[in-house]
This record gives structure tokens, sequence and C-alpha cells, in this order.
């Protein structure tokens, strides 16, 4: 526990230095809040996203960043009626802040939310406002808090899609991670150590590639993951235990990216010790 807290403070410390000092308050992230549909009807859910695209060298983080980072948040204020699902998160990559190695998004993400309207609707237009906290990281750290967005959409009797934002919509919803029951997993410990094997339904010829990003901070994401394949097929993953792990995990949730044909494919785990 006492390791644990200096780290956790080291790493803050660390945070604190790469804030930005007076004269370089311009955050170099693009971001916006989108619509999947040009119009919503009563009662039939639609997709919202926050559109993030990073500079080069930049990043912010996943829904959980690793040993260093803070995952993007958002805070819905919505008409009466209205409700907001989880996000759907993106398959994670490997990000570096400082030299130390944590969980986030390069380039460009979209992080989709489902919205649900009521089934009486009567307003003409409706306006969904959503506070989005982030931290921005490339030299320097670029922390924002709970920064107003909004999009206006008009009732109709049926929903119309947006032509301009449905195909990033499409290309994000392919990287969200999904379970596969083709796929089997078992996890278990050994001292400061996690032991996560996978069995996939066909073979994986190299350990290239193959990275597990945890969901909940139980793997520590600056330490060298051991990837190895079995007989058969399997896949071995040694991973060492973060310090900060919570300690009474019945399960181990993540998302294991490994490369597939050419592109990269995104299994949703939670193998139970």
């Amino acid at each position: 526990m006492v390791a644990s807290m200096h780290l956790i403070g080291f790493l803050t410390a660390l945070l604190l230095t790469c804030l930005p000092s007076a004269g370089e308050t311009d955050d170099p992230l693009q971001i916006h809040l989108i619509s999947e549909v040009r119009s919503i009807s009563p009662g039939k859910p639609f997709f919202v996203g926050v559109h993030l695209v990073h500079p080069p060298g930049s990043h912010t983080y996943w829904q959980h960043p690793g040993i260093v980072g803070l995952a993007t948040k958002i805070e819905w204020d919505l008409p009466p009626g209205f409700s907001a699902g989880e996000i759907q998160w993106p398959a994670p990559q490997v990000v570096e802040m400082a030299g130390y190695e944590a969980q986030g998004y390069q380039g460009e993400t979209l992080l989709m939310i489902p919205i649900t309207p009521p089934d009486n609707l009567s307003s003409a237009t409706v306006t969904l406002t959503a506070k989005i906290s982030w931290m921005c990281c490339g030299t320097t750290c670029h922390p924002a808090v709970r920064v107003p967005f909004s999009v206006t959409l008009p009732r109709a009797a049926v929903a119309e899609s947006d032509s301009s934002t449905h195909p990033l919509f499409e290309k994000f919803r392919a990287a969200v991670p999904r379970p596969d029951p083709a796929w089997t997993s078992t996890v278990r410990r050994e001292q400061d150590k996690i032991i996560l094997t996978l069995k996939p339904p066909g073979a994986i010829l190299k350990p290239t590639g193959i990275h597990f990003f945890s969901a909940d901070g139980q793997v520590d994401s600056n330490q060298k993951q051991q990837v190895e394949i079995l007989s058969g097929g399997v896949i071995r993953m040694t991973l060492a235990r973060a310090e900060t792990a919570p300690g009474d995990s019945s399960a181990l949730p993540g998302v294991v990216c490994l490369p597939r044909g050419g592109m990269s494919f995104q299994l949703e785990i939670n193998p139970a010790y």
C-alpha cells in the first residue's frame, strides 16, 4: 500500500509538471459533439458522438487510462424524458506520457453514446448539452473540465440519418470491442503476475502485436507484456499486476487487441478468477 501511494503521488506530480504554463493555454485537441441523425422521432434511440482529433504527438485517454492519465468524462444535461446510455469506447492504443505507457487514443476517434427520447415528444426541436472533461497530453498536458457542448435536432415523424456523419459512426462502431463466443479465456494470479490464457477459434502464428488493455487497472500499463503461442494455437499472456490494482477483483475485464487478416481485431473479455 505504501509503495502504491508513492507511485500515485509521483505520477500526479509528473502530470502537474506537464501542465501548460502561462502563455501555453491553447488546447491542441479538436473536439466536437456530433449526431448520427439529422432528425429524431419519439421513442426511437439514436447515437451522438464526441469526435476527437489529436494533432501528431498528442493523445487523450481510454475509459481506464492505465497508471497515469485521466479518462474522458461526459456529464449530460438532457431535456425531460431523454436518457443517455454508457459510452461505447473504441479499442484503445498504447500511448506515452513523459516516458510512461498508458491507454488512450491518438489520431482520430469517436466516443459514441446512445440517446433515447421519450415516447411523447412535443417540442419541435431539442437541444442536448454535454459537459465534457478530458486530458490531452503531448509535450505538455492540457486538462479541460466540464466544457459545454451542444447539438440541436428537429423532431420528425421518421428519424433521418445524417449522411455526413453516419460513415464516421460506422467506422468507429466497428472498432468497439465485442465478446466472441468462439474464443475462450481463463485467468489466474501468480504472486505479482496475472496469467491470461486465450483459446482462439483459428491459428495465431505469431505473438507480435497482441496486447491486453485492463478496464479496471489490474494490469500495470507501463510493464512489458510477455506473449507466447503454445501448442494448439493457445495464447498465454503474462501480465504485471499494478501496485494500485483493486484487491477484491473476481474477474479480469478488458480488451485484447491482435492482428487478424491484415487488420486489428478487438476482443472484449472478462474471465473469472
